[in-house]
Formats: structure tokens, sequence, C-alpha cells
């Protein structure tokens, strides 16, 4: 009988949030937001490289959204603490970014596009999504409470990774149908509209999400650059705080540099076309979706160790994708890196949300997109030297300082025994 029975109470535990209607809601809003984001993962770099045939051109790319986000994450931090409804915050995100989807698809149509042009819509994304983020990131816990956030945080990261295993290789599949490569951009304007399409459709299910309201938003607040300063000051003396947003940041910045590379990478390592390069994003995903899953069902405890074993798989992962030439081989080794990259993008988050005070928790999870934002511009320099140095010698050591920085994470005790 038990045989029968547990198979069941796991599956009833992985998918435990979905038995909340206002978490159905906030997922199908995160959903269309994410279909969009995957998209324009494949679209935005792909049309960068038709167009300039440079790595250092997408090192920009990321920079200029970066930039923006140093300013745009604090600031939204505090908004997330102050305002009334943290969903008027990410429906006014999801109108800003139709609009600037449906701006490249008028470029594109009208045959004006230039890489200036997708710097800017760049800029401004990266404005919307720092201001939107740490709303969205502390909605949760109103939505699902402390004790299903784990569950929670993972669910949305596996309907993130659906979205990535299905709409760049619909993406990328879209534009080689239709003829684009070799120069010929005018496909990725059917991108751009179903994007734009995507974004209206989050923007309208949030409308459907019912939570309480802020009960601080009506107390009289400090100004802002105070309470800014006092989120920084709070993070710098919880040390399990600062330990976790520190690592996370190395973490990143040490497993980012692939994704960033990879446009040019399949075209120019792997000898792939635009076809190619939504189906390995894809394909990818398949790992992330069952890696995020896998955190889903897991109980509240070991977290931090579980974390670190994620973040090894991925950084030895990433090294075989450096060395690999061959594509299936690269679109394997890529599924195993997206499985590594699920429970590290989960659980740090879990981890952050956690131990934080809840009075902080909006402007701790701006500092936690503030690190995206300074990974951005930082990162830079590693675009450059894929110019100098190829995009495989750039992935290899990056990979092998993530290896390395997790072995040294791994000895020590207060990090590995984080649950």
């Amino acid at each position: 009988m038990t045989d029968v029975v547990a198979p069941t109470n796991r599956f009833s535990r992985t998918f435990k949030a979905f038995e909340i209607v206002n978490y159905r809601w906030f997922f199908a809003s995160q959903f269309g937001n994410f279909a969009s984001m995957n998209m324009q993962m494949f679209v935005r770099g792909w049309l960068v490289f038709e167009i300039t045939g440079s790595y250092e051109k997408l090192g920009w790319m990321m920079a200029a959204g970066g930039l923006v986000g140093l300013v745009a994450a604090p600031l939204g931090g505090v908004v997330a603490d102050r305002v009334r409804q943290k969903k008027h915050v990410i429906q006014l995100s999801g109108i800003a970014n139709m609009l600037i989807a449906l701006a490249i698809a008028y470029s594109i149509w009208h045959e004006t596009l230039i890489f200036e042009h997708l710097l800017l819509a760049s800029i401004f994304q990266g404005l919307v999504m720092n201001a939107m983020m740490p709303s969205r990131q502390a909605l949760t816990k109103d939505v699902v409470g402390l004790d299903l956030l784990t569950n929670a945080i993972a669910l949305s990261t596996s309907g993130m990774n659906t979205a990535r295993l299905l709409l760049p290789g619909l993406a990328g599949g879209l534009v080689a149908a239709l003829g684009g490569g070799d120069g010929n951009i005018d496909p990725a304007k059917w991108v751009y509209l179903l994007m734009a399409l995507l974004y209206l459709f989050s923007t309208l299910a949030m409308f459907m999400l019912n939570v309480a309201d802020n009960p601080i938003a009506n107390e009289e607040h400090k100004p802002f650059t105070r309470e800014l300063r006092e989120g920084f000051r709070y993070v710098w003396r919880t040390p399990v705080i600062f330990m976790l947003l520190s690592t996370n940041f190395l973490m990143v910045f040490f497993s980012l540099t692939y994704f960033m590379l990879l446009p040019g990478f399949v075209k120019e390592v792997l000898d792939a076309g635009p076809d190619r390069l939504g189906l390995i994003i894809s394909i990818s995903g398949v790992g992330a979706l069952l890696g995020s899953l896998l955190v889903a069902s897991l109980p509240n405890r070991r977290r931090a160790r579980i974390l670190l074993y994620g973040t090894f798989v991925m950084g030895v992962s990433l090294l075989g994708f450096a060395i690999s030439t061959n594509y299936w081989l690269s679109v394997f080794l890529l599924t195993l890196v997206g499985l590594g990259q699920a429970a590290r993008m989960s659980l740090s988050n879990v981890l952050v949300q956690s131990y934080v005070d809840d009075e902080y928790r909006g402007r701790v999870m701006s500092i936690y997109m503030l690190e995206m934002a300074f990974l951005s511009i930082v990162i830079y320099p590693v675009s450059v030297a894929a110019d100098v140095f190829g995009p495989q010698w750039t992935v290899g050591v990056s990979a092998a300082c993530l290896i390395v920085l997790v072995i040294a994470l791994y000895n020590i005790q207060s990090y590995r025994r984080l649950d």
C-alpha cells in the first residue's frame, strides 16, 4: 500500500502552491512575462550579432540594461516596501515592456532598425525590469506565505524554464522558416509582435490577483534616500544575508558568461544557424525544468548544500561545453547546465527570503536585483576577452572559476549548513 500512496504524496507536495487560487493567477501572469523574456533571449542577441557580428556589442547590450539597473533596482525596492499593491507595479511594467516590443517591431517592419535602437530598448527594459522585480519577488511571500515559499519560487522557476523550453525554439524556428539569417532580419518583427501580446496577457492576468494591501503603505515614511541607506546597512549588519548575496553574485558572474556569448558561440564554434540557436536554448530548458520541479519537491532543509551540488554540476558541464565543438554534445551539456542553474536560481532566492526581516524584504530583494544589474556591467570585459581570445577560452576560464568557488564554499560550515 505504501508503494502506491508515496508517489501521490510526492506529487501533491511538488505542486502544493497551485492549491492557492491567487498563486495560480500569479503564476499565469509570470508565465506570460517569462515567455516573452525567453523569446527575447533568442531574438535580441541574434539581431545584434546579425547586424554587427561583434561579441563586444553583445556585451554592450547587457551592460546598457545593467547601468540603469544600478539606479532602478534600489528605488524599486523602496517602492515595493511602500506601495499599497505590489501588483500595480508589475502591471505598469508589463505595459511598458509591451510598448518597447511594439517599437522594435515597427522599426524592423520599416527597415530602419539599427544597433542603437536595440541598445536603447535594452536601457528602457533594464529600467522597467529592475524597478519591477523587487515587487514581484516580495509579492510571492504575500501570495503563499513563508511555509510554501520554497515550493512557490521553485514552481515559478519551473514556469520560467517551461517557457525557456518552448519559446526560444519556436522563435528561432519562426525566423528560420521565414528566411531569416545572413543579414535578413525582417522575420524578427513577428517575434516582437508575439512578445507584445504575451506582455499584455501578463498584465491582464494580474487583475485577477487578490491580496491584502501592504499594512505599512499608509504609514508616514522616511525620505527615499534614508530608506535606501537603511536597506544597505541592514544587509551589511546581517551576516547571513551579506554572505548569501555576495556568494550569489560570484556564482552568477562565473555562470552568466556562456549565455551572453551564445549567439556568436553557436554561429562560429558550432557552425549553426538561428533555428539551432533557438533549439539549443530551448532544449537546455529541459534540465532547468527538471531541476526546478525537483527543488519544488524538497523539504525546507539542507537547501544551501543542494544549491552547491547544483552549482557544481553547472560548473563542470560549462567546462565541457567550452571544449565541445559538436552541436548535439553541446546541447546535452547545456541541459545539465540548466539543471544546476535551476537549483541555484530557486534556492538562492529562497534562502535570502527565508532569513530576511519582512520590513526590509523589498529593499533586500532590490539589492539581490542590483547584483544582476552590476553583473551586466562588469561582464562587459568578458565580451571583449571573447573577441580577443575566442569564446571557448572565455567560457572555459569562467567555468573553472565557478568550480573553485563551489569547492571553497562547501568548506565553509556556516554556509553549507544553512537550511
